[in-house]
Protein backbone atom coordinates (compact mmCIF):
# COMPACT_ATOMS: atom_id res chain seq x y z
CA UNK A 1 0.00 0.00 0.00
CA UNK A 2 2.59 2.47 0.94
CA UNK A 3 5.23 1.41 -2.08
CA UNK A 4 1.76 1.86 -4.42
CA UNK A 5 1.31 6.14 -2.93
CA UNK A 6 4.81 6.42 -3.48
CA UNK A 7 4.56 5.50 -7.16
CA UNK A 8 1.97 7.32 -7.47
CA UNK A 9 3.01 10.63 -6.24
CA UNK A 10 6.24 10.10 -8.33
CA UNK A 11 3.84 9.60 -11.59
CA UNK A 12 2.44 13.12 -9.88
CA UNK A 13 5.09 14.95 -9.63
CA UNK A 14 7.24 13.99 -13.30
CA UNK A 15 3.46 15.13 -14.71
CA UNK A 16 3.46 18.54 -13.23
CA UNK A 17 7.30 18.61 -13.73
CA UNK A 18 6.95 17.65 -17.76
CA UNK A 19 3.86 20.28 -17.79
CA UNK A 20 5.67 23.39 -16.25
CA UNK A 21 8.53 22.39 -18.29
CA UNK A 22 6.46 22.19 -21.54
CA UNK A 23 4.38 25.97 -20.39
CA UNK A 24 7.70 27.65 -19.90
CA UNK A 25 9.09 26.27 -23.18
CA UNK A 26 5.87 27.57 -25.21
CA UNK A 27 5.59 30.97 -23.48
CA UNK A 28 9.14 31.98 -23.20
CA UNK A 29 9.89 33.00 -26.10
CA UNK A 30 10.49 36.47 -26.87
CA UNK A 31 9.17 37.87 -30.41
CA UNK A 32 11.45 39.28 -32.98
CA UNK A 33 8.67 42.42 -33.12
CA UNK A 34 9.15 45.91 -32.21
CA UNK A 35 5.51 46.31 -31.79
CA UNK A 36 2.34 43.93 -31.36
CA UNK A 37 -0.15 43.58 -33.87
CA UNK A 38 -3.91 43.91 -33.46
CA UNK A 39 -6.39 42.67 -36.09
CA UNK A 40 -9.13 45.41 -36.70
CA UNK A 41 -12.41 44.92 -38.13
CA UNK A 42 -13.91 48.30 -39.11
CA UNK A 43 -18.11 48.47 -39.78
CA UNK A 44 -18.68 51.35 -42.09
CA UNK A 45 -21.84 53.41 -41.94
CA UNK A 46 -23.28 51.92 -45.12
CA UNK A 47 -22.68 48.43 -44.13
CA UNK A 48 -20.86 47.99 -47.60
CA UNK A 49 -18.52 45.60 -46.08
CA UNK A 50 -16.33 45.16 -42.75
CA UNK A 51 -12.48 45.94 -43.66
CA UNK A 52 -10.48 43.65 -42.28
CA UNK A 53 -6.59 43.43 -41.34
CA UNK A 54 -4.01 44.81 -39.27
CA UNK A 55 -3.54 48.48 -37.83
CA UNK A 56 -1.36 50.19 -39.52
CA UNK A 57 -2.01 53.67 -38.53
CA UNK A 58 -4.81 55.68 -36.33
CA UNK A 59 -4.85 59.48 -37.55
CA UNK A 60 -6.93 62.46 -36.89
CA UNK A 61 -9.02 61.71 -39.93
CA UNK A 62 -8.72 57.78 -40.84
CA UNK A 63 -7.66 54.57 -39.59
CA UNK A 64 -4.95 52.85 -42.44
CA UNK A 65 -5.65 48.69 -42.47
CA UNK A 66 -3.72 46.39 -44.11
CA UNK A 67 -5.77 43.29 -44.97
CA UNK A 68 -5.05 42.25 -48.70
CA UNK A 69 -4.57 45.44 -49.46
CA UNK A 70 -3.97 48.64 -47.75
CA UNK A 71 -7.09 50.31 -47.20
CA UNK A 72 -7.58 53.64 -45.61
CA UNK A 73 -11.18 53.87 -44.12
CA UNK A 74 -12.26 57.62 -43.32
CA UNK A 75 -13.92 58.54 -39.76
CA UNK A 76 -16.81 59.95 -41.35
CA UNK A 77 -17.34 56.08 -42.68
CA UNK A 78 -16.54 54.05 -39.64
CA UNK A 79 -19.84 52.66 -37.88
CA UNK A 80 -17.42 50.49 -35.35
CA UNK A 81 -14.25 49.26 -34.65
CA UNK A 82 -13.83 45.90 -32.87
CA UNK A 83 -9.51 45.30 -32.25
CA UNK A 84 -7.90 42.13 -30.88
CA UNK A 85 -4.39 41.08 -30.00
CA UNK A 86 -3.18 39.37 -33.35
CA UNK A 87 -2.46 35.20 -31.46
CA UNK A 88 -4.86 36.14 -28.47
CA UNK A 89 -7.05 33.20 -29.21
CA UNK A 90 -3.97 30.91 -29.62
CA UNK A 91 -2.74 31.88 -26.52
CA UNK A 92 -5.47 31.63 -24.78
CA UNK A 93 -6.61 28.42 -25.86
CA UNK A 94 -3.36 26.89 -24.99
CA UNK A 95 -3.48 28.35 -21.29
CA UNK A 96 -6.53 27.35 -20.60
CA UNK A 97 -5.78 23.31 -21.98
CA UNK A 98 -2.54 23.49 -19.67
CA UNK A 99 -4.63 24.65 -16.87
CA UNK A 100 -7.21 22.11 -17.37
CA UNK A 101 -4.81 19.47 -18.04
CA UNK A 102 -2.53 20.35 -15.03
CA UNK A 103 -5.96 20.04 -12.73
CA UNK A 104 -7.27 17.45 -14.32
CA UNK A 105 -4.14 15.19 -13.56
CA UNK A 106 -3.90 16.61 -9.66
CA UNK A 107 -7.33 15.72 -9.06
CA UNK A 108 -6.89 12.00 -10.76
CA UNK A 109 -3.75 11.36 -9.33
CA UNK A 110 -4.93 12.33 -5.41
CA UNK A 111 -7.70 10.29 -5.85
CA UNK A 112 -5.84 7.70 -5.48
CA UNK A 113 -6.60 3.92 -6.86
CA UNK A 114 -10.15 2.25 -6.32
CA UNK A 115 -10.30 -1.27 -4.63
CA UNK A 116 -11.65 -3.91 -6.52
CA UNK A 117 -14.78 -4.93 -6.11
CA UNK A 118 -16.45 -8.35 -5.73
CA UNK A 119 -20.10 -8.93 -6.99
CA UNK A 120 -22.63 -11.35 -6.41
CA UNK A 121 -25.05 -12.62 -8.34
CA UNK A 122 -28.17 -14.99 -9.44
CA UNK A 123 -29.73 -16.13 -12.32
CA UNK A 124 -32.76 -17.93 -11.85
CA UNK A 125 -32.45 -21.71 -13.45
CA UNK A 126 -28.61 -21.00 -13.84
CA UNK A 127 -27.82 -20.43 -10.09
CA UNK A 128 -25.91 -17.80 -8.03
CA UNK A 129 -22.08 -16.49 -9.87
CA UNK A 130 -19.06 -14.21 -8.44
CA UNK A 131 -16.89 -12.34 -10.24
CA UNK A 132 -14.25 -9.28 -9.36
CA UNK A 133 -14.69 -6.00 -10.62
CA UNK A 134 -11.31 -4.26 -11.48
CA UNK A 135 -11.10 -0.67 -9.41
CA UNK A 136 -9.94 2.39 -11.27
CA UNK A 137 -5.90 2.95 -11.06
CA UNK A 138 -4.98 6.80 -10.23
CA UNK A 139 -3.37 6.97 -13.62
CA UNK A 140 -6.64 5.96 -15.52
CA UNK A 141 -8.53 8.63 -13.34
CA UNK A 142 -5.79 11.12 -14.13
CA UNK A 143 -6.30 10.69 -18.13
CA UNK A 144 -9.33 10.72 -18.10
CA UNK A 145 -9.74 13.80 -16.09
CA UNK A 146 -6.90 15.41 -17.94
CA UNK A 147 -8.72 14.98 -21.41
CA UNK A 148 -12.10 16.45 -20.21
CA UNK A 149 -11.12 19.29 -18.47
CA UNK A 150 -8.33 19.84 -20.81
CA UNK A 151 -11.05 20.02 -23.89
CA UNK A 152 -12.95 22.11 -21.59
CA UNK A 153 -10.11 24.07 -20.53
CA UNK A 154 -9.17 24.97 -24.08
CA UNK A 155 -12.90 25.53 -25.06
CA UNK A 156 -13.18 28.57 -22.33
CA UNK A 157 -9.27 29.87 -23.03
CA UNK A 158 -10.40 30.15 -26.96
CA UNK A 159 -13.76 32.21 -25.52
CA UNK A 160 -12.03 34.04 -23.20
CA UNK A 161 -8.81 35.08 -25.75
CA UNK A 162 -11.35 35.89 -28.62
CA UNK A 163 -13.02 38.54 -26.75
CA UNK A 164 -12.33 42.28 -28.62
CA UNK A 165 -12.04 45.38 -27.95
CA UNK A 166 -15.51 47.55 -29.20
CA UNK A 167 -15.63 51.05 -30.20
CA UNK A 168 -18.97 53.07 -31.29
CA UNK A 169 -18.05 55.36 -33.67
CA UNK A 170 -20.83 56.16 -36.01
CA UNK A 171 -19.31 58.07 -38.03
CA UNK A 172 -19.32 60.94 -35.23
CA UNK A 173 -15.31 62.61 -35.18
CA UNK A 174 -15.65 63.97 -31.90
CA UNK A 175 -16.33 59.98 -30.32
CA UNK A 176 -13.67 58.95 -32.35
CA UNK A 177 -11.50 61.94 -31.00
CA UNK A 178 -12.73 60.04 -27.45
CA UNK A 179 -11.43 56.81 -28.25
CA UNK A 180 -8.43 58.48 -30.18
CA UNK A 181 -5.73 57.98 -27.74
CA UNK A 182 -6.79 54.28 -27.28
CA UNK A 183 -7.19 52.99 -30.24
CA UNK A 184 -3.72 54.47 -31.25
CA UNK A 185 -1.87 52.57 -29.09
CA UNK A 186 -3.34 49.49 -30.84
CA UNK A 187 -1.61 50.44 -33.97
CA UNK A 188 1.71 49.38 -35.68
CA UNK A 189 3.25 53.56 -36.50
CA UNK A 190 1.87 54.57 -32.72
CA UNK A 191 2.94 58.03 -31.63
CA UNK A 192 5.75 57.88 -29.03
Amino acid sequence: MFNSKNKIMKKMKLSVIILLCSLNFLFAQEPNKKFKEYKVWASKIDNSKVIKGILLEANDASLRIIGKKKTEIMVKDIYKIKIRRKGKVGKGAAIGAATGVATGLVIGFSSGDDPDKTVDGFFPYLGSYTYTVEGTTAGEKAASWAVGLGIAGTVVGALVGSKKEVFLINGDISKYQMYFDEIQTYSMNRKK
